[in-house]
């Protein structure tokens, strides 16, 4: 099978093979740091080192995050004010929008949320909304978001 690793060595992301048999802990040792665990794509918890990749939930083009960050600290800023949550490293930017935009967030309404997008603070880059929080961040697990309107990179 196929799999899709994420972690912040790299570029991010690759495609692997791995046999169903082979554990997330072997996934890990060759895919990964020292230290490193690994979720599944918007997991919460860790998968268990010592279970078999297929009954870790782990399927062909899966896509997994292997990383030392338990969880990450995500700042969003927007008009001036900022709010923080932590997030398992394999949520996705996504998620960190929804969360953002919604009511836990800055309540954005409809319209604001379609025309609103996420960047990485005091840059233009604009990550893929697939893109997993744990292969953003450097150092210290944790993220600067900022929500910005999409109209600033458009056109």
């Amino acid at each position: 099978m196929e799999i899709y690793v994420h972690s912040r060595v790299g570029d991010g992301v690759k495609l692997v093979g791995a046999e169903p048999s082979m554990t997330v802990g072997e996934l890990i040792g060759r895919e990964g740091e020292a230290e490193s665990e690994a979720w599944l794509e918007d997991a919460d918890a860790p998968l268990a080192a010592t279970a078999p990749l297929s009954d870790a939930g782990i399927q062909h083009r899966s896509h997994v995050h292997i990383g030392t960050c338990r969880r990450v600290t995500s700042r969003v800023r927007y008009g001036g004010d900022s709010k923080s949550r932590d997030f398992a490293p394999a949520a996705t930017i996504a998620s960190v929008f929804a969360w953002a935009a919604g009511p836990q967030g800055f309540a954005l309404s409809d319209v604001e949320r379609a025309s609103h997008t996420l960047t990485v603070c005091d840059t233009a880059t604009e990550p893929a909304r697939s893109a997993h929080i744990g292969s953003l961040i450097k150092d210290d697990c944790a993220l600067c978001l900022d929500l910005v309107p999409k109209e600033r990179f458009e056109g």
